[in-house]
């Protein structure tokens, strides 16, 4: 995305058809049908876009340079575009959903400063379906003067894998708790395998692929098919950034789509991220279970984080007319099926833990094995913990 003196730094040639729209030939790849259009520019574009113009091409969205690190030596210190104000106010007046990006610059200060200078320079997010999240693109920064060292990698600001998700996560959880999104990734392929891959993830994290949307830059794979290969960890994309050539495009600056229809794109605009915590419960046994005898098994329900769960909701199922019922916690409810329980917040790092007491009737004889089930809701939350949102045991009986 960053220019030098106005040329591109990588262009990846593309062939496509010329585009005509009114009487201008547009040599490069436009965004094809069945998905919706839009733009990205910085200050390479100059102080008097277009807008009007670009709305009448039919761009629907524009992702605008807000800021740039916490300083740069190629500007002033620290760095906000000096276009940026007129140009989301212009694309806004033309009714173009915008959002702001970021070129992250992790070797000048932490994640935290730097997502707190993007919001505080007019990046942060607005529910009104015409602002998109904030954007942190991570990629190599063409005016770095950092020495070559060993064991790091110069594009990586000399970060280690581990110390650069640490960084992007610090900017992530801040611009979170700020605007109530989690920013946009803006990256590539290479970068993203050089810069956070580990031997267990060759290609790159999947430490963003739950909570942060993609916006994907991708020259090689052809417009007309909008399945563009993504980075490493991600399993989906928001935003294609398809060309970045200068051979007449039909909006200025890079050329972007978003892979579904208007109305979607307004929804994703609109709708608030949720926090994430990562819930979890177990069921165990404890003692013996003898017929006709007082037994219990234990519940626990855990938050591994790094947010609060909101309501959370435990499922106990079990052979109720079998196992009957003596004491639970006052959490909890009879229901046909066993007991529901209803926490209304569990923090981060946090644990509810519980015994079910009942006697095991006659109906049970020496040697069943009646299975105790246990099912997690959360709905306020994303929970990357989904394969332990269950648990089962079974509990022999003797006489």
């Amino acid at each position: 995305m960053p220019r030098v003196a106005g040329s591109i730094l990588v262009a990846t040639a593309l062939v496509a058809g010329t585009v005509l729209t009114g009487s201008v030939a547009y040599a490069a790849p436009v965004a094809p049908p069945n998905t919706v259009p839009g733009l990205d520019v910085s200050y390479w574009q100059g102080p008097n876009v277009d807008w009007k113009k670009i709305a009448d091409n039919g761009a629907k969205f524009a992702i605008i340079r807000a800021t740039r690190g916490t300083s740069s030596t190629d500007n002033a210190t620290p760095y906000v575009d000096p276009y940026f104000a007129r140009n989301a106010a212009e694309a806004r007046k033309y009714g173009i959903i915008q959002g702001a990006y970021h070129f992250a610059g992790p070797d000048k200060s932490s994640g935290a400063t730097q997502a707190n200078f993007l919001v505080d320079n007019g990046g942060g997010w607005q529910p009104d379906g015409m602002s998109l999240p904030g954007a942190l693109d991570m990629e190599s920064d063409p005016y770095s003067t950092l020495p070559k060292q060993d064991g790091v990698r110069v594009d990586c600001y000399n970060l280690t894998a581990p110390q650069m998700i640490a960084w992007i996560k610090d900017f992530s959880t801040t611009y979170f708790k700020r605007t109530g999104r989690y920013p946009m990734i803006y990256s590539n392929q290479n970068w993203w395998k050089n810069c956070t891959s580990s031997p267990a993830e060759p290609t790159g994290t999947a430490a963003f692929d739950l909570t942060n949307p993609l916006w994907v830059a991708n020259y090689k794979d052809p417009v007309k098919n909008p399945a563009p290969a993504m980075m490493g960890g991600f399993t989906k994309y928001t935003f294609w950034q398809f060309w970045n050539g200068n051979d007449k495009p039909l909006f200025p600056g890079d050329q972007n789509l978003f892979p579904g229809t208007l109305a979607q794109l307004r929804a994703f605009a609109k709708k608030a991220d949720k926090p994430v915590a990562n819930v979890g419960v177990k069921v165990t046994k404890n003692g013996k279970y003898r017929v006709g005898k007082k037994a219990s098994f234990k519940v626990e329900v855990t938050n591994k984080g790094p947010d609060a769960s909101g309501t959370t909701r435990v499922y106990v199922k079990f052979p109720a007319k079998k196992l009957k019922l003596r004491s639970f916690p006052k959490a909890c409810t009879k229901a046909s099926y066993g007991l529901k329980c209803v926490y209304p917040n569990i923090p981060a790092k946090g644990a509810k833990t519980f015994k079910v007491w009942f006697t095991v009737t006659k109906q049970l004889k020496a040697g069943s094995k009646p299975t105790v089930t246990l099912g997690l809701q959360t709905p306020g939350i994303l929970d990357p913990g989904k394969p332990n949102n269950t648990s089962k045991t079974t509990l022999p009986i003797t006489r």
